[in-house]
């Protein structure tokens, strides 16, 4: 059984390294909306996983707990979305060399 060329294996591991960076800069450029209670709380987060904004109907506030479940409802919305991103742009860099879930872990967002 041959040996693999040790060569071929470091360029790989640099192409790989590479294709990250890539992802983690059109990472830094997406965008992902979520919304709850027919749009009373809407939620903006990036593709890094990090909350950009957060806008709640000021018609709602008399009511707490409302607002708590609408809020979380709107945030797991827009993470989702982020990570269905995410995840599309990978695909997109790595042309399917690599497995998104993955990348996606090594990128340290836990998706």
């Amino acid at each position: 059984m041959a040996m693999p060329n040790l060569g071929d294996m470091m360029k790989q591991i640099q192409q790989a390294g590479e294709k990250m960076q890539d992802v983690q800069k059109q990472l830094e450029h997406i965008v992902a909306h979520g919304e709850a209670g027919g749009g009373m709380v809407k939620v903006t987060v990036s593709g890094r996983q990090k909350m950009l904004s957060l806008t709640i109907d000021p018609d709602i506030m008399d009511d707490v707990e409302m607002v708590q479940d609408l809020v979380l409802a709107a945030v797991n919305n827009a993470l989702d979305e982020a990570g269905r991103l995410a995840q599309e742009e990978i695909s997109k860099v790595t042309g399917g060399m690599m497995n998104p879930a993955d990348m996606l872990k090594n990128l340290n967002l836990g998706l």
